[in-house]
């Protein structure tokens, strides 16, 4: 058997780091982060705990990596949504918005356990921070180029809307009527004239 090639060796790397990730995500969203072990981890990515510390130095090295990577996730959608068209820009994020609450629960699940225990993680709360004022500014502006006699109230409005619509989704599930919400949010602010 010859020996692994450069590129083999960093598709393995990738490989298991995606692994341990993806079972991070799991268990922090189910478990919670205090209650998930190294071990935990270790054993959902089918990997020994040792290799597991050959990538991350521990739980908060992991938490950190899966931040960055939802951020990054989230960096590259944001790409693809916004539209030289304020009310097309709205419609994409709502509709995104409401994609990834259907398609990417567990991510939901992880961030709203992350965001009660805001206090525990300053990294946390100052990233939540600046995503939160990034939305408002956002949403402000695409409200303002639309004719909104007052954007930035009814971005702060809107932002709570999307945080509260999220909250009950992820606690009623199937019973919770998001297609029908999203119809209306995209029928109120992209197809109609409000003010």
């Amino acid at each position: 058997m010859s020996p692994r090639s450069k590129e083999q060796i960093e598709k393995i790397r990738d490989a298991s780091i995606s692994n341990i990730l993806e079972a991070s995500l799991e268990l922090f969203a189910i478990k919670g982060f205090d209650s998930t072990s190294i071990s935990n981890i270790a054993e959902k990515a089918g990997i020994s705990k040792g290799l597991l510390y050959n990538y991350f130095s521990g739980k908060d090295e992991l938490l950190r990596a899966l931040i960055d990577q939802l951020n990054e996730s989230e960096t590259n959608l944001m790409s693809q949504i916004l539209d030289d068209d304020p009310r097309k820009t709205l419609e994409n994020l709502f509709s995104a918005f409401f994609y990834e609450l259907r398609e990417h629960n567990q991510q939901w699940v992880f961030v709203t356990k992350l965001a009660v225990q805001v206090d525990k993680f300053d990294f946390v709360r100052a990233l939540v921070t600046e995503k939160y004022n990034s939305y408002i500014d956002l949403f402000d502006q695409l409200l303002n180029s639309i004719g909104l006699k007052n954007p930035k109230g009814e971005a702060l409005l809107l932002a709570g809307m999307l945080d509260g619509i999220g909250y009950q989704y992820l606690m009623i599930q199937d019973k919770y009527p998001l297609k029908e919400i999203e119809n209306y949010l995209i029928q109120k602010y992209c197809h109609n004239e409000i003010n």
